[in-house]
């Protein structure tokens, strides 16, 4: 039963990938799953980004947290998503164990909220999770 879900997974995966000339850049953690980051070209030629988490702990983890979303703007996250990126690339390039994947963001590219939002609650859970504090000097409690 196991090989046929792991089967069926990859079978998804492979489809998402090939279907509709869609590209994937994605990123993985090994410890707590994985992240990815799929951009889909619409009818209209923009550009949709999609943000897919699969650890299963972060739907969990964000569920039963209350966060207002409301409270940030679309640029503030874009802003501290990019600082976050910096600072995970760079401890990827270092060979930090617990990032084993790269993530490309642009700093030019207008994602929509609630791409920023869950990647920036995915930080967070990251953070809280490995008790460090991505961000050097951020006054982060764990």
């Amino acid at each position: 039963m196991k090989k046929i879900v792991e089967f069926a997974f990859t079978a998804i995966i492979l489809a998402m990938l090939l279907s509709c000339g869609v590209s994937q850049r994605g990123v993985k953690d090994s410890r707590t799953g994985r992240v990815g980051i799929r951009d889909t070209a619409s009818v209209k030629d923009s550009t949709e980004y999609e943000l897919i988490v699969f650890d299963p702990g972060f739907e969990f983890w964000l569920n039963s947290r209350s966060f207002t979303k409301n409270q940030y703007t679309n640029e503030y996250l874009q802003t501290i998503n990019h600082q976050y990126v910096q600072e995970w690339n760079r401890r990827y390039s270092s060979g930090d164990r617990r990032i084993e994947s790269y993530i490309d963001y642009s700093p030019l590219t207008k994602y929509d909220f609630e791409f920023n939002y869950r990647l920036f609650m995915y930080f967070r859970y990251f953070e809280e999770s490995n008790k460090i504090a991505l961000i050097p000097g951020s006054r982060r409690r764990f």
